[in-house]
């Protein structure tokens, strides 16, 4: 057989990924569109009229077997053709002026297409004009030539002439007499042959076929690939035309041999079933038959090499990702084919089925990825050769969808939290902007694995696994903020008016409120200090006698500006998290919040949920001072040629429209809580100046179970990027924001800060310095607003819940006295 000439196609199986600026992405163009003609050429290839060569070379013939006994393809021994051509390699110098799709018989059994590899344009390399015709525009049908023309009126009276005969057979009968009284062996002979060749033309079939389109890719920002679509094979029968009365005996015979053939090859144990055999050759010869899984890059050089006569690799365009577990929750997966379809070929079939986003951005972003398929029309004669083909409309690849990670910090924080925190989050997000550069949960997930389809034990496996990897912790997850909590309540204590930064409350080492004994996480009392003191050791005994001066209504209503409490808007199923205030507290419960109530909710404990996501955006709300942004998590979407489709501006939730000294106030203390030697994050300095807030929450999930949070931003002028780390501890393991979070980031600072990037982020922090027009100079406070507070030793144990602090309950709903209305009337500015 002659081999099949594919066009621009190159001899790897996949887009190879490659760290390539968005902007020169040279590879993608030719990538998809080598993808979607060889799929399209291979696929064809496979309905050929190789099935009539095959059965013409092999001489099928029924073998002698009783009725009602199938062979097994497990003991039949295979029939190899000896003679078979290798494949030639695919012209790959010069792009053809249009898209031809080969002749059936030209595709060896076994073959394969290859694709384009993506590879980078040096700088000063022209771009390559690609015919338009290669980029899915469809392009005028070209005139039929002399010959074509002939062979189509030649055809035609062939027809006519069949329909000629058989008329005149059916008037002379089954039994026209002969003048010696019997019938006529020539006549009989010559009807027999007529017969046979009309019923091969009236079984001659044409058919509409869609064309899959590959999917888009999903890119970070600098366009690394995320998601893409490769190409796959299957292991399939092609079956030739063997007569219309050919029993199902012979038919299994010829599949299972071949069954059988890959069987032996690649010990393996597929065993299709009887029923499916036969009835796909009666319904859907044209077809191959798909029996084996997924084959392996491995398994299919090796049936290419042992080729057989009736045997094809059917390909299919399955989803890769590159990048393995990383953004595992971020990007979803794609879910499993549809099965092979049966019963009679309808038009406009697809050629194979494709599966739908599941999951993260593949579900979000469906409709973009999914490209326009292709139309072509086939004809094939009823042994299985085709007459013509013409291509109807070209496969439009999907848009490809830039999303706002930088794949470089995204690794960083997935390696931290699998080392240092092994379950729990971490997000980095651009405090200018809102874009997320980072978005991380751990323990994680391969998408791959769901890729044709996941196996029950594999699934059983992930669902079972008590650290529930498929579980988006950063964006679903729904903690206590715990002292992180402090600093909106610490602002929204300055902006009511209930304290002002010189005033001084007493932090010592427990709090009496009513029949409830409150203790801090220090044993030992810290004397007297203001706010930023309370801040920087957070104190909680500071916070619960003035959270019941100020109120609840303080404290929600700063959070919630800030963005806690509610969807950020990303497009992925995100938590809302809540901020319970007095409204609801007394809708639900018929009274408002107690003082115990008031106490707890103020240390980020009780009610109060959020998201590490919503956390990163209120530190990056404190950083800019003047913005509650959306959170960015896509770009734009791009077409082929990196046209911009759609793009994402940068979006504003809200102004955060405080008093700037209460701010400076708010940012002081958390520069503090790294920077002055003896705050609770210090183990997260670094030479690039950070400002954060530790945490150390009671989680409800089981007993004695506490989380460790650190959040913040960097650097603390003028800041880039903001953060959240949570940790999730143990049953009974001792954690604290200090020891388990704080850390994190210092790590992180470390190997992300190269030379290069640190450079980057300073030139960053300038520019936002020029925007503002201020001058360089050190935090300056009013004398009164300088920290006071009695400094602790340096051994301290860092804001960690010991076995001495009780459990932070609310206070009972008081039993008579009219508690309702005396809450109403008596307390301070309800």
């Amino acid at each position: 057989m002659r081999r099949c000439r594919f066009v621009i196609l190159c001899r790897n199986a996949y887009c190879t990924p490659l760290p390539v600026r968005m902007g020169k992405l040279f590879g993608n163009r030719f990538c998809l569109l080598s993808l979607f003609v060889g799929l399209t050429v291979s696929a064809i290839t496979c309905l050929s009229d190789v099935h009539a060569q095959a059965a013409a070379e092999e001489g099928v013939t029924s073998p002698n077997q009783p009725s009602g006994t199938y062979p097994d393809p497990r003991n039949v021994q295979p029939q190899v053709s000896e003679e078979v051509a290798a494949p030639a390699a695919p012209d790959e110098t010069q792009p053809p002026d249009t898209i031809t799709i080969p002749r059936f018989e030209d595709a060896p059994a076994g073959t394969r297409a290859p694709i384009m590899a993506a590879e980078p344009v040096p700088d000063d390399v022209e771009a390559v004009e690609i015919p338009k015709e290669l980029v899915g525009e469809e392009e005028p049908a070209a005139e039929p030539s002399a010959e074509d023309m002939a062979k189509e009126a030649t055809l035609e009276e062939e027809v006519k002439e069949e329909e000629s005969l058989q008329k005149k057979i059916e008037e002379i009968g089954e039994t026209a007499p002969t003048r010696g009284g019997s019938s006529s062996t020539s006549t009989t002979n010559k009807k027999g042959e007529l017969n046979s060749h009309l019923l091969t033309r009236k079984e001659a079939r044409t058919f509409n076929f869609t064309v899959p389109a590959p999917r888009g890719q999903l890119l970070d920002r600098n366009g690394y690939p995320l998601a893409q679509s490769k190409v796959a094979y299957y292991a399939a029968i092609s079956f030739p035309f063997l007569g219309s009365e050919i029993s199902d005996e012979e038919i299994l015979r010829y599949a299972y041999e071949r069954v059988a053939h890959v069987n032996n090859i690649l010990g393996a144990d597929w065993n299709p079933s009887f029923k499916k055999l036969v009835k796909h050759y009666h319904d859907r010869r044209w077809f191959p038959f798909i029996f084996s899984s997924v084959l392996s890059d491995e398994e299919v050089d090796e049936l290419e090499r042992q080729k057989m006569q009736g045997l094809s690799l059917q390909p299919v365009y399955l989803r890769h990702y590159p990048q393995g577990k990383a953004l595992s929750h971020i990007i979803g997966f794609v879910g499993k084919r549809p099965p092979q379809a049966q019963g009679e070929i309808v038009n406009e079939e697809p050629l194979w089925g494709q599966g739908l986003g599941v999951d993260g951005l593949e579900k979000a972003f469906e409709t973009d990825l999914r490209g326009t398929p292709g139309r072509v029309n086939v004809l094939f004669e009823a042994d299985g050769t085709k007459v013509k083909e013409e291509v109807l409309a070209h496969p439009k690849p999907g848009y490809n969808v830039v999303t706002s990670i930088d794949l470089e910090m995204q690794r960083i924080c997935e390696r931290l939290l699998e080392e240092k925190v092994k379950r729990g989050a971490m997000v980095v997000m651009d405090a200018r902007n809102g874009d997320i550069v980072a978005m991380a949960s751990f323990p994680q997930f391969d998408p791959n694995d769901f890729i044709p389809s996941i196996s029950p034990e594999k699934y059983k496996e992930l669902t079972d696994d008590p650290a529930n990897p498929l579980y988006p912790r950063a964006f679903r997850a729904e903690y206590p903020p715990a002292s992180t909590f402090k600093v909106p309540v610490a602002l929204g204590f300055l902006e009511s008016g209930y304290i002002s930064a010189s005033d001084v409350y007493p932090c010592p080492s427990s709090w009496t409120i009513g029949n409830l004994t409150m203790r801090n996480w220090n044993t030992k009392g810290e004397g007297y200090m203001n706010v930023i003191g309370a801040i920087t050791r957070s104190c909680n005994t500071w916070f619960y006698e003035v959270a019941i001066s100020a109120g609840a209504d303080s404290m929600s209503y700063m959070a919630m500006r800030l963005g806690l409490g509610q969807k950020t808007g990303i497009p992925l199923n995100e938590s809302e998290g809540f901020i319970p205030n007095n409204r609801w507290w007394l809708e639900k419960n018929g009274y408002m919040m107690s003082d115990g109530e008031e106490a707890v909710m103020s240390i980020g404990q009780g009610k109060v949920e959020v998201t590490p996501l919503q956390v990163a955006r209120m530190m990056a709300a404190i950083g800019n001072g003047r913005q509650v942004l959306k959170p960015r998590l896509v770009l734009q979407v791009q077409d082929l040629n990196h046209k911009i489709v759609r793009p994402f501006p940068v979006e504003v939730a809200n102004s955060l429209n405080v008093d700037s000294y209460s701010l400076k106030t708010v940012q002081r203390g958390m520069y503090d809580v790294v920077n002055a030697g003896n705050g609770t994050g210090k183990r997260a300095y670094h030479k690039i100046t950070v400002s954060g807030k530790t945490g150390t929450g009671q989680w409800k999930v089981a007993k004695k179970q506490n989380i460790a949070w650190f959040a913040g931003y960097f650097p603390s002028k003028y800041p880039v990027y903001s953060f959240a780390v949570i940790y999730e501890g143990d049953p009974g393991e001792s954690v604290s924001g200090g020891k388990n979070g704080a850390p994190v980031v210092g790590e992180f600072l470390e190997e992300y800060l190269t030379e290069e990037n640190y450079n980057k982020v300073r030139d960053m922090a300038n520019q936002i310095k020029e925007e503002r027009g201020e001058e360089e100079e050190e935090y300056s406070f009013r004398e009164p607003v300088r920290s006071i507070f009695r400094s602790a030793p340096e051994e301290t144990v860092i804001e960690e819940i010991t076995d001495m602090q009780q459990d932070p309950r609310a206070q009972p709903r008081p039993s008579n006295g009219g508690g309702l209305f005396k809450r109403f009337f008596n307390k301070k500015n309800r």
